[in-house]
């Protein structure tokens, strides 16, 4: 495990060299999305398009961006694997978000690499309370929430 701190975030990011899956974070820390929105950048490395069913409950769609009603059962979100989310306490106006899960070695921790500075671009822009992903080589949490921060560290272990 590796982490840091950057624009405000605090970053952890767990590595064991395989696919990581954002279902090991968020079934140990269900804190992280319950009562919030999750602005869904990749799913199973590409766009989530919410069923007719979830459009009913709350869903919506922004360009590629599925967005949920607020969370009230880890359930509701799928978590097949590349996966990168992005978390709301509220949803102000909602923009297209890039994803960056599917670049093979991609870190919130990288420095003087291009993609890694349009990530943090991104999160300075939008300013999510978490940004949770899951690639390879592993799974990561960037969060403005030490309690919750802190919680990730004690409770995910790969």
């Amino acid at each position: 495990m590796r982490t840091g701190e950057r624009a405000g975030y605090l970053i952890a990011e767990w590595s064991d060299g395989t696919d990581g899956a954002i279902e090991d974070l968020v079934l140990r820390c269900p804190e992280l999305v319950l009562g919030r929105h999750v602005a869904i950048a990749s799913c199973d490395s590409g766009p989530y398009t919410p069923t007719n069913e979830e459009f009913m409950a709350g869903w919506s769609k922004t360009g590629k961006l599925a967005v949920s009603p607020l969370v009230k059962a880890v359930s509701q979100l799928p978590m097949p694997g590349f996966d990168e989310w992005y978390v709301y306490d509220r949803l102000n106006k909602c923009e297209p978000h890039a994803n960056f899960v599917n670049r093979l070695g991609f870190s919130p921790l990288n420095f003087d690499d291009e993609y890694t500075e349009q990530f943090w671009e991104q999160v300075i822009k939008f300013e999510p309370l978490h940004v949770l992903g899951s690639g390879t080589p592993g799974l990561f949490l960037v969060t403005r929430d030490e309690v919750s921060f802190r919680a990730a560290l004690n409770e995910v272990q790969l």
